[in-house]
Order: structure tokens, then sequence, then C-alpha cells
């Protein structure tokens, strides 16, 4: 075949290659298009969902912040009120435990007086000659133990701390130890001495350490320099109590060996008899 006769033949095979080759082209571009059209739909779709997802859980947060904040300021304001409730009442119990220790003051000044007595010799002249038994007496102007009020202090003990109240034991112990001596003279009992002179000083020692050597030296002649000291002590403690101080263990071990040592010169109290 003449090579004129081919041309024909092969432009029309290159024409069906390039339309094929076009068609295929045409139809993948198509085909991209078309997917990443579908693609951005879909990834909208899902970046609007995440919007409202955040949203939601923006809001969300926000409803228990809210709640949370509620929920903290009321616990907040009922601690507040009972903290406010509990200082008030100790306030409360500070004046009740002072209205106690103002009771104590006729024991105060018959405890002052036995201190300047020499108990032995006034109770060998008591037991024999009722003048001095008269004369004893008149050092209580009419003074009965038992009128006392200090129900003050029990309705304080449990709004104080335990020092302050070791402490006001310590001092009504001490005055009733004065006490004591003094119904034994009036009543002309004797030499018998219903007191434990080592309890006392050792409960003296135990609230005043500073006070071991004078009290060692001086005994019973100087309870009511004792008691003075156990004032300031006591006031001491109140402030402390008042301005929210901290008890450390020791504190408390100190306070817990006053009372027991409190309640042993209690228990010799008991002992007294009663006289008219």
């Amino acid at each position: 075949m003449h090579i004129m006769e081919w041309i024909p033949a092969i432009t029309t095979t290159a024409l069906s290659g390039v339309a094929l080759w076009l068609g295929r082209n045409l139809i993948f571009t198509r085909l991209t298009k078309s997917v990443e059209h579908e693609f951005n739909g879909r990834l909208e779709t899902l970046k609007a969902q995440l919007r409202d997802s955040e949203e939601r859980l923006k809001a969300e947060l926000r409803n228990r912040e809210s709640e949370i904040a509620a929920l903290r300021g009321g616990a907040l304001s009922a601690l507040a009120s009972r903290q406010a409730a509990l200082d008030k009442r100790r306030l409360e119990a500070v004046d009740q435990l002072w209205t106690s220790v103002s009771a104590l003051a006729p024991c105060r000044a018959i405890a002052a007086s036995m201190s300047l007595i020499k108990f032995d010799a006034a109770a060998e002249a008591a037991e024999r000659d009722p003048k001095y038994r008269r004369f004893f007496e008149t050092i209580g102007a009419g003074f009965n133990p038992q009128s006392m009020d200090l129900s003050g202090a029990s309705k304080a003990q449990p709004f104080v701390t335990p020092m302050v109240w070791a402490i006001f034991s310590a001092m009504r112990a001490v005055t009733m130890h004065g006490v004591m001596r003094w119904l034994v003279l009036k009543g002309g009992l004797g030499k018998t001495d219903y007191t434990d002179h080592e309890a006392i000083n050792k409960l003296i020692k135990a609230a005043l350490p500073h006070y071991s050597d004078y009290i060692d030296q001086h005994g019973a002649s100087v309870y009511s320099y004792a008691l003075e000291a156990l004032d300031s002590r006591l006031l001491e403690e109140v402030r402390a109590m008042l301005n929210g101080a901290d008890t450390n263990a020791e504190h408390i071990a100190q306070a817990a060996e006053i009372l027991r040592q409190s309640g042993l010169v209690a228990n010799e109290a008991s002992g007294v008899p009663t006289v008219g």
C-alpha cells in the first residue's frame, strides 16, 4: 500500500487515542471535584457539629460552675454562721465562767485568812475553847459553802479550752482547801487535817511550774499568792482562747495533769464532816 493511503488511518487512530485520553482525563477531573466537594461538605458538617458540641460543653461547664459556686457559697455561709454562733457561745461561756470566779470571792477571802494561821496550834485551841471557834466563825461571817452557785462554770466547760477549764479547776480546788481548813477550825474538829498538802502542792506546781521552789519552801502559807497567780494565768488563757491560739499537745497534756490533780484534791474535800 502506498504511504499516502496510511495517513488517514494513522490520523484516525491518533485522534481516537487523544479523544480517549481526553475523555479519561475529563472523567478523572470530574470525579476528583465530586469527591473533593463531598469531602468539603462533610468536613463543614463535622466542623459545625464540633462547634455545636463545644458550645453545649461550654454551656454545661458554665452551669456546673454556677452550681458549684452556689454550693460553695452555701457551704461557706453555713460555716461562717456556725463559727459566728460558736464565737458568740464562747463569749457567753467566758461570762459564765467569770460569774463562777466571782462566786468564789468569799471563799478566796477565807482561804487568804487561813494562809496566815498556824493550823495545828489553832486547831488545838479551837477544839478545847469555844471562844476560838466563835472567832474562826466570824472570819467567814456566816458564809455557807453550800450556798455557792458555780453552775455557770459547768455550763461553760464544753465551750472553753482544756487549759482554761483546768486553771479554773485548780483555782477552785486551792480555794476550797482554805475553806476546808476553816470548817475544821470553826467546828472544833481538832488537829485532823482533812486535806492532803502534797496533792495541793502538786496541783499548784502543775498549773504554775515556776512556783515549784516557792511552794516547796513555804507550803500552805503562800497558797493565797498562788491563787493570785492562777487569776493571771486564767486571764491569759481566756485571751488566748478568744484570739484563736492553737492548742498543742504539750498544752493538752499539762491541762490533763492539772485536772487529774484537781480531782484528787476534790476527793479530799468530800471527806470533810459537815459542821453547824
